[in-house]
């Protein structure tokens, strides 16, 4: 390739990961968003899990418990899946089509079907929509359709235990429309929490709020509350993201937005008194550079930035942030009894990054050549890198069933890691 064909490539691809520009409107004298519907992209490829499957979480049978090694799931090469998605114990597989399968625990009908949990069957009562994106929590998958509607299935917990779907609802257990919402473009979801974005750049969220994670306070004696969807109170977002009891937004500039629990300092703030962000609150420290992507694992969180950079900042007793050490040198920090980096920090060396997935622990970046990096948390195997040991640094997966194939998707679950590959 010449120099000016990778020059005139890079432009593409810097100019595809900007955030959309803002479009003019009469009626209001002002300016607001009109952000695109999402739609299916990519080529169908081929499904491979790895780490623990000991509650069906790797979709390849009851004798088959855990994989060291990215294993295909043949039962989908036929599918033409272009998409994945992994929840804590759960997975769903998008088709070209806009359909969805689904295997691992159901126990709280997380599968929005019935049959097997150890084999993927279709997701069902979604024949009339297509679906473009699919998201899972621990207990609740939410899809998003081509029209910008959003439908859910499952449960949400609080720490007492079930909190339900809805108002009316303990458990659903087939997909269910929001009505609440219309004109979504993005979801994320968290533990037991769910955020989504319309074409207007306003965010919404619903679920269980124990920890400010819905950017609202709910009481005590009025949880159920927070089950409705209601907006955060921010503009101009072009992105939402979500870690297990924190989130984010990115706004058209691409600034970082953060807001629930803060323990660890996951949502940018490193004041160790600072246990929770109420709001949505810029994360004044990373205001320099331009997110394309937020997401967050347990108590870390992982940030992509418009030029394939990572940062990391949170919880670390298990290298979750990649930096080789679980604790900035030289502090003295003693407010936790975890091991923490509170100061978002740069992780270095990677490959220009184009997409990431953060696990409840471990994480999985993507490169524009088509590897993938995991690290982090090593006792299930979700690393990928064949020990029962923690990954400290960015280690690239290898595997004899991959080694001639391009990845092009990564899901990163809670014990459990799924990609999406091509043949080279």
């Amino acid at each position: 390739m010449t120099k000016e064909i990778e020059a005139s490539t890079k432009r593409r691809a810097d100019d595809a990961a900007a955030p959309p520009k803002l479009k003019k409107t009469r009626s209001t004298g002002g300016s607001q968003l009109d952000l695109p519907f999402a739609t299916i992209e990519g080529k169908p490829g081929k499904v491979y899990v790895f780490g623990t499957g000991d509650c069906a979480q790797l979709g390849l049978g009851e004798d088959i418990l855990s994989r060291k090694k990215p294993a295909n799931l043949a039962v989908l090469n036929d599918k033409e899946i272009v998409d994945i998605a992994a929840g804590g114990m759960h997975n769903m597989a998008l088709t070209k089509d806009g359909k969805l399968y689904s295997w691992g625990v159901n126990d709280q009908k997380t599968l929005g079907r019935s049959g097997d949990e150890y084999e993927p069957l279709p997701v069902e009562g979604l024949d009339d929509v297509k679906v473009v994106k699919v998201a899972c929590s621990d207990s609740l998958t939410v899809a998003l359709t081509s029209e910008g509607h959003v439908y859910t299935w499952g449960t949400f917990r609080s720490a007492e235990g079930i909190l339900g779907h809805s108002k009316g609802t303990e458990i659903q257990d087939k997909p269910t429309k929001v009505h609440e919402l219309s004109n979504i473009v993005d979801i994320a979801t968290g533990t037991d929490h769910v955020l989504a974005l319309n074409t207007a750049g306003h965010v919404y969220s619903w679920g269980n709020g124990q920890q400010m994670q819905l950017g609202r306070r709910i009481v005590s004696r009025r949880m159920l509350n927070g089950l409705t969807p209601e907006s955060v109170g921010v503009k101009s977002m072009v992105r939402v993201g979500a870690g297990s009891y924190h989130s984010f937004a990115i706004d058209k500039h691409g600034k970082a937005f953060a807001w629930g629990l803060n323990t660890y300092g996951q949502c940018g703030n490193e004041n160790p008194k600072t246990e929770n962000i109420p709001s949505a609150t810029p994360i004044e420290v990373l205001e320099e550079e331009v997110f394309i992507d937020l997401q967050g694992g347990e108590h870390h969180t992982i940030g992509l930035t418009k030029g394939g950079k990572l940062f990391g900042f949170g919880r670390s007793d298990s290298y979750q942030l990649g930096l080789g050490y679980t604790e900035t040198p030289g502090s003295e920090d003693s407010t936790s009894h975890k091991k923490a980096i509170r100061h978002p920090t740069l992780i270095s060396g990677l490959p220009t990054v184009k997409a990431i997935s953060v696990g409840g622990n471990h994480t999985l970046a993507l490169t524009e050549d088509g590897d993938v990096f995991a690290w982090g948390f090593g006792e299930m195997l979700a690393c990928g890198n064949g020990e029962e040991e923690d990954v400290q640094t960015p280690l690239k997966l290898t595997g004899k069933q991959i080694e001639n194939s391009k990845i092009i998707k990564v899901a990163a679950g809670g014990q459990h890691s799924v990609i999406l590959a091509v043949d080279n």
